[in-house]
């Protein structure tokens, strides 16, 4: 599969499969190819968690009055189609009652499922932060793509793609705040510098309760800290941070060399996301 971003768009990263669908389960016209519902399945990899049931009754009316004037786009998978991207309209097109819908067949792979739920929802804004988190996490290791290599393939900075993973680090009490907004992204990357996850709960409770700004959680979190963190905020040596910087491209992954209270010494922490991202760092090291 071509390495070109995705950032731009869905257009260009399935190819439309030469045939048709065979006629006993759908039928060519010139407006376009048409599925019976009953054999189109949900994308395995999408996403979206849940959906909004007033977006859902919008659209549903929507498809009442002027029909799914989008195509699906799906998958041939044996005698029955996935939904590659369209899955909103499918649900919609259910509860109105259709009995089928236009489609556009194309050919796609594992991974290109996964990344085509991806765009399209980020295209959206459809996904909470969680179901972004959880995204990126399966797609790196689905695709067993570096951060760095799944950012430029995504058309994304590799530090969004970072921020977002390390959210799945939060307890999940923590994470379903985030999911309904009583916690935002800047309030979670400053409750992440806590270690306790118990005082992490805490403070995600006091976000939410009294209302607690960002500047204000960072500050209860630095109180928090050990006093070890505190000293290694310090300016890092040129040289040690360029090291780090070194380690990072050759690894795929964030990487802080910590230096030790006696001079020439110290440790270098390595972070992994999963089992598979930490087998491919040790396939690099090896």
């Amino acid at each position: 599969m071509a390495d070109k971003k995705l950032g731009r768009g869905l257009d260009g990263i399935v190819r439309t499969v030469a045939r048709p669908p065979v006629d006993e389960i759908g039928t060519a016209s010139p407006a376009g190819t048409t599925l019976p519902l009953a054999i189109l399945d949900a994308n395995p990899f999408q996403p979206r968690q849940g959906m909004e049931p007033a977006d859902l009754e919008h659209l549903k009316a929507s498809i009442l009055e002027h029909g799914v004037l989008q195509p699906i786009i799906v998958r041939r998978n044996e005698d029955r189609y996935q939904v590659i991207a369209g899955e909103r309209r499918l649900r919609a097109a259910q509860a109105a009652g259709l009995l089928e819908v236009p489609v556009v067949v194309r050919e796609a792979t594992d991974e290109e499922m996964l990344e085509l739920a991806l765009v399209e929802n980020l295209q959206r804004e459809d996904l909470d932060p969680i179901e972004k988190a959880t995204s990126f996490r399966a797609y790196l290791e689905r695709s067993n793509r570096t951060q760095d290599a799944a950012a430029a393939r995504l058309g994304l900075d590799r530090s969004t793609i970072a921020n977002m993973i390390r959210l799945l680090d939060l307890p999940l009490e923590v994470q379903a705040m985030v999911r309904t907004d009583l916690v935002t992204m800047g309030h979670a990357r400053a409750i992440l510098s806590v270690d306790n996850p118990k005082r992490q709960v805490e403070i995600a409770q006091r976000v939410a309760r009294e209302g607690l700004s960002v500047r204000q959680v960072e500050r209860l979190a630095a109180t928090l800290a050990p006093a070890r963190r505190r000293a290694r905020r310090l300016v890092k040596d040129a040289h040690i941070a360029d090291l780090e910087a070194r380690l990072r491209e050759a690894l795929g992954t964030k990487v802080c060399i910590e230096q030790g209270a006696k001079a020439g010494t110290g440790r270098i922490v390595v972070e992994f996301y999963s089992n598979d991202d930490f087998e491919r760092i040790l396939a690099r090291l090896s």
